[in-house]
């Protein structure tokens, strides 16, 4: 029989392959977090009013379409997903400043030079708020999943 030290370090290293994740194994756990969420902010732009299905698209996709999943440009790969709107298109429209606006709020000049507080929705907010438990579920799958076969092939 194994002395104890030995014991330990068997289950150390057999704990480890579980749970130690490699980028790609982050990646894809949080990508299945940033679908569901994607889906879920898609639909709470359009529930906000913020789409009009009667507009013709043209050359400006509507603001539920811009949204986007992906890394943060500058950022170092670490297995993490964003998810937000287009910062430029092709047209130059910046979803994301847009957003933002509808979100939180902003203030306007009116012609005759008065300043204008316009009110926030908070819709990202909220669709944030309301997606943390389905995205951690979907996470939590393809951890499962990943942990799984780990053990499987330790």
């Amino acid at each position: 029989m194994a002395d104890l030290s030995e014991q330990l370090d068997e289950m150390l290293q057999e704990i480890g392959v579980v749970v130690n994740l490699t980028i790609e194994e982050r990646e894809e756990i949080t990508q299945a977090g940033a679908d569901v969420l994607a889906k879920n902010l898609k639909q709470a732009t359009k529930d906000a009013g913020h789409y009009n299905a009667n507009r013709k698209i043209g050359k400006i996709k509507h603001l539920a379409d811009s949204v986007e999943i992906g890394k943060l440009v500058g950022t170092v790969s670490d297995g993490s997903n964003a998810v937000g709107f287009t910062k430029s298109d092709k047209q130059g429209i910046n979803h994301a400043r847009l957003a933002h606006w509808l979100n939180d709020g902003t203030r306007r000049i009116t012609k005759d030079g008065k300043i204008v507080n316009v009110p926030g929705d908070s819709f990202m907010d909220n669709a944030r708020d309301k997606s943390q438990k389905e995205v951690l579920e979907a996470q939590s799958k393809v951890l499962k999943k990943i942990q799984e076969k780990k053990r499987g092939s330790s």
